[in-house]
């Protein structure tokens, strides 16, 4: 069995007609205090809301009076107060809480444990595939990388040739023109010469 060092408790459990009931009573502070003890002994006992010392050894009102820090007389009216409310009740010599599973449930405790334990194994194996999955894509990334890099290098190598196919292009053209620019100024030079010889 698990040990559990908590117990639940609701946050209207001051609107509880039974808490409302032992809060308006004379001392009902120590009323209350002694049912929250109460409940932590019984969860410290861990056998189902059973008030016991070992295992088939129900505590006593001695018991109860030492651990509280009050009289016997004190505890006994406190009890006899919780049996009467139906807060607690009795199987031969041993106090229980009742309604247990409101304070304590071992069982959804447990069941809780096992869905969390079952939540953390699929998340573990999602994530393991994730993983192999991802190193597969890792795989293939790469030569998608290299794939991708070659076309790239490719691009840029037609993009230099390109360059330099213009700028071939380009000088042959300046080329070009700088001839034509040259033999232009020579017609010039022959047909202004012409023109003066056909005027002289």
């Amino acid at each position: 069995m698990y040990e559990i060092p908590w117990f639940k408790t609701e946050t209207t459990i001051f609107s509880n007609r039974k808490i409302q009931i032992i809060l308006n009573l004379p001392e009902g502070d120590t009323y209350f205090r002694v049912w929250i003890q109460l409940i932590a002994l019984a969860v410290e006992c861990n056998n189902k809301g059973r008030l016991e010392i070992g295992e088939n050894n129900p505590m006593t009102i001695q018991n109860f009076s030492k651990i509280m820090g009050k009289s016997n007389k004190k505890i006994e009216k406190i009890l006899k107060k919780f049996l009467e409310l139906g807060m607690l009740k009795k199987e031969g010599e041993t106090f229980l809480i009742k309604n247990w599973d409101k304070y304590q449930s071992i069982e959804k405790y447990e069941r809780y444990q096992m869905q969390g334990r079952e939540r953390q194994r699929k998340f573990r194996e999602k994530h393991k595939s994730e993983n192999e999955k991802s190193n597969v894509t890792k795989t293939l990334g790469n030569t998608e990388e290299k794939n991708t890099e070659y076309i790239e290098n490719k691009k840029e190598e037609n993009i230099r040739e390109e360059n330099e196919n213009g700028f071939r292009q380009y000088k042959i053209w300046w080329s070009y023109s700088q001839r034509v620019q040259k033999m232009w100024i020579l017609w010039q030079r022959i047909d202004s010469n012409r023109n003066w010889l056909f005027i002289c």
